[in-house]
């Protein structure tokens, strides 16, 4: 992270990594699809400004061929720091199959409240393959 000190004040400056809004969960996808081919299972938090770009990608969990431990400690941790006003939160399955599991659909309600008590909401949980992707928002799954 980057820091400017004007009159004995730091300030946090946060770099933006795109021009493009992601404001809507086919461009999400394009953004990642590169990431929905990995072998094993991943989540990433995009940490959004007030304007949907994208400040920061963050890989937060890698795992094996069929989980990833996700703790929203982890997920909202960067978020503070970034200054993020939204995040969203992708997880990819590497069968192939983007139908959310129950795992799946319990940590995207569990963030959803973490992100409310923090007030830095979790605009959506997408779940992704190289065969396309499931958005919670747009499927209205777990109160998305």
């Amino acid at each position: 992270m980057n820091y400017i000190v004007k009159k004995g004040l730091r300030f946090m400056m946060v770099k933006e990594s795109t021009e493009e809004k992601l404001n809507s969960p086919e461009k999400i996808y394009r953004f990642m699809q590169g990431e929905a081919n990995i072998d094993r299972e991943c989540v990433w938090v995009l940490h959004m400004n007030t304007k949907l770009k994208l400040i920061e990608k963050e890989l937060v969990s890698m795992g094996t061929i069929d989980t990833a431990l996700v703790h929203p400690r982890e997920i909202f941790k960067k978020a503070i720091l970034n200054g993020s006003s939204t995040i969203i939160v992708v997880h990819n399955h590497p069968s192939g199959d983007i139908t959310p599991t129950e795992e799946d659909k319990k940590i995207a309600k569990r963030l959803k409240q973490a992100g409310e008590i923090l007030s830095i909401p979790v605009e959506d949980f997408l779940v992704i393959s190289s065969k396309g992707y499931t958005s919670f928002a747009e499927k209205m799954i777990g109160g998305y």
